[in-house]
């Protein structure tokens, strides 16, 4: 199973299109499919009655109207929050919402878990995963998915549990990923590569057959060519319609 090509770079809306919407709305990832992108990045948090939502941050702080820690928060207190502004309000979507939405559409889904193991929240991040699973199942979506995380906890957990079911994505280099018990290498679909512009951290992935992927912080169009002459088979961006226009010049340059 793969979710990308070998002969076109896959773009991944990252949180969205949110650079021209706000981010993590329904309306951001519709119009990041209507803007070009293949893919969709999200995050998932679990609210206080434990159901999965699509929130970056820990809290509201620079997101909502107001202010409020989500997993403190219950899930009807989140939907009362505005994410958008007084002309555009937005809700803060449920993973369900937006996999009821995903699966009649083309797009494949990257879900960042975002409830990080530590003693006192590994009950809070197992059941985000299994929760995760169990929806993305629900919806017949297990093969359009890759499960993301910057902790190796969640992980390794995956892998240990359902083996390579699921697609798994990491960060490299390897130490962008936090609770390492195993060599990501064993395990990874693919790794987002921080220092992009290293040909040799492309060849390192490519060499253990993962796929090495770029973020969001590529986004002139000579730094996105030394991707894609890299090795790069996806990029994520905040403004898909962007990088669409710039990888079809440089594509059609060669």
């Amino acid at each position: 199973m793969r979710l990308t090509k070998d002969n076109y770079l896959t773009i991944a809306g990252h949180r969205g299109d949110s650079y021209n919407y706000y981010e993590n709305t329904m309306t951001a990832f519709k119009m990041a499919l209507e803007n070009g992108a293949e893919m969709i990045e999200t995050d998932v948090r679990l609210t206080k009655d434990l159901v999965p939502v699509l929130i970056h941050d820990h809290n509201t702080d620079r997101t909502a109207d107001k202010k409020c820690v989500v997993k403190d928060t219950t899930l009807e207190e989140l939907r009362g929050l505005n994410v958008g502004d007084k002309r555009s309000p937005e809700v803060i979507p449920t993973l369900e919402e937006f996999l009821v939405w995903a699966k009649d559409t083309p797009l494949t889904l990257n879900l960042e878990i975002k409830e990080y193991y530590s003693e006192e929240n590994k009950k809070r991040a197992e059941e985000c995963i299994e929760k995760t699973i169990s929806l993305v199942e629900k919806y017949g979506l297990g093969q359009r998915i890759v499960i993301n995380s910057f902790d190796a906890y969640i992980l390794e957990y995956v892998y240990k549990k359902y083996g390579k079911k699921y697609l798994l994505h990491g960060f490299y280099p390897y130490y962008e990923l936090s609770n390492k018990t195993i060599n990501p290498d064993e395990y990874l679909y693919c790794a987002c590569i921080f220092e992009w512009e290293e040909k040799k951290h492309y060849d390192y992935l490519i060499k253990r057959g993962i796929e090495p992927w770029v973020g969001a912080s590529v986004t002139q169009i000579s730094k996105l060519k030394t991707c894609v002459d890299n090795g790069a088979l996806l990029i994520t961006t905040n403004n898909p319609g962007d990088i669409k226009s710039k990888l079809e010049s440089i594509y059609g340059q060669k």
